[in-house]
Formats: structure tokens, C-alpha cells, sequence
């Protein structure tokens, strides 16, 4: 998974347009639909939205296009691609009143609102190439160009972030330090033991009626246990 996003990252794209998206759908093509989706969302939401928030704080068109996505997502229902559908409608207007300026923020949302319901993902691809045009075009406001690499590491990015996850190594199971022998109890292999004659032990084999134990002078013996 990760050489796909390596690889996302080393393509050349235009200047002002970034990857096609046929670059998109070549790395990303085969992978679960609406992992996707939540993806694209989550880059939309991210990159883009925060700055139509704070020029448009009262238009929240492409927000609840987003929305109605992650909602149908979780539904499926006709009433959530219907809903889906509308938003996109409404980005459609937010995208023609604000053209020349911000008009890609909508036209990002739009296309995942298109997405719900659709038969393939090329609403999806469409978003993305939005994304990365809006955001090559903020840096060419202010004449930032070397930075153009660095928006396309920010949508890669936060795509692996929810694509490809990091895997948490699991915690050690806390030591509660050893427990008293009782024929009554059941164990396992590798627990510590206080017997009342032979002191501390440690449970080095299990059977169904058994375990064999070892003690501190490495002897072995032999105790019953609690069937499961």
C-alpha cells in the first residue's frame, strides 16, 4: 500500500492542474470504494474547507455535501443518495457564484456528493484533481511555487492517514505478579504460581486436568487443575 502513495508522490503533474486522474485511479483504483470515499472527505475537510470557513463562515454548502457522503456511507438508504444529490446540487451553485475564486472548494465537495450512489469512481477522481488544483492555486496567489510539492505530500498524506493507517503494537499484557495455587483454579502455560509447599512456581505445561509445574531449584512437578 505504501508504494502506491511513494509513487503518488514522485509522479510529475502539471503546475497548475496537478496528476490527471487517471494518476489517481491507476494507484488508488482497486481499493475499497467507500474507504475511498472516507478518504477523499477527510482531504477535502482538511485541506480545503478551513479556509471557505473562514472567507464564507455563513455558506456551508460544500460542508454538508460532505456530510451527506459520510452519511450515505453509513446508510445506503435512496433518502441519503437523494440528500447526497442535492448538496451536490447546491455546490454546483456555490461552485458558479464563487468562479475565479474558491470555486474549486465546492467543486472538490460536489464531486464526492456526486459520488454516493454512483456507479464508478470517477466523481471521486474528479475531487481529488480539484483538491490539488485549489490548492496549487493558492500558493500561485503569493508566488509560492516551491512549495507545490508539499500540497501534493498534504493530500497524499492525509489519504495514507485513513487509507493505510499505522498498526499499534499491542500492549504487554500488565504482570499482576503471581497468584495462589488452588486445584480448583485452571491455568496456563507461563503464569506464575504461590504454592503453599513449594513457594514460587512457574506453569510450564497445560493439559485438560494439569499442569506441570517448575520450581525455583528447576525440579518439576505435577499438580491438578479445574478442568475448562
Amino acid at each position: 500500500m505504501n508504494e502506491r502513495f511513494d509513487r503518488l508522490l514522485t509522479l510529475r503533474g502539471d503546475p497548475k492542474k496537478g496528476l490527471p486522474t487517471s494518476a489517481w485511479e491507476t494507484n488508488l483504483g482497486d481499493l475499497d470504494r467507500d474507504q475511498l470515499l472516507r478518504a477523499v472527505v477527510e482531504v477535502i475537510r482538511k485541506l480545503l474547507v478551513p479556509e471557505w470557513e473562514a472567507r464564507k463562515p455563513e455558506d456551508r454548502r460544500p460542508q454538508l455535501a460532505l456530510e451527506a457522503a459520510e452519511a450515505w456511507i453509513a446508510s445506503k438508504t435512496p433518502d441519503a443518495v437523494a440528500n447526497a444529490k442535492a448538496t451536490a446540487k447546491a455546490c454546483t451553485a456555490a461552485r458558479n457564484e464563487t468562479f475565479g475564486k474558491d470555486h474549486l472548494v465546492a467543486d472538490a465537495a460536489r464531486g464526492v456528493a456526486w459520488s454516493a450512489g454512483a456507479k464508478d469512481n470517477k466523481h471521486i477522481w474528479d475531487a481529488l484533481t480539484s483538491v490539488e488544483e485549489e490548492l496549487l492555486a493558492r500558493i500561485a496567489i503569493v508566488a509560492e511555487y516551491h512549495r507545490q510539492p508539499e500540497q501534493r505530500r498534504a493530500i497524499v498524506e492525509t489519504l495514507r492517514a485513513v487509507l493505510n493507517p499505522p498498526t499499534q503494537a499491542a500492549e504487554p499484557a500488565a504482570d499482576t505478579g503471581p497468584v495462589p495455587y488452588a486445584a480448583s483454579g485452571n491455568f496456563s502455560v507461563g503464569q506464575r504460581l504461590v504454592h503453599a509447599k513449594f513457594g514460587n512456581i512457574v506453569v510450564s505445561a497445560a493439559g485438560d486436568k494439569w499442569i506441570d509445574v517448575t520450581l525455583d531449584d528447576g525440579s518439576v512437578k505435577r499438580l491438578a487443575q479445574k478442568p475448562k
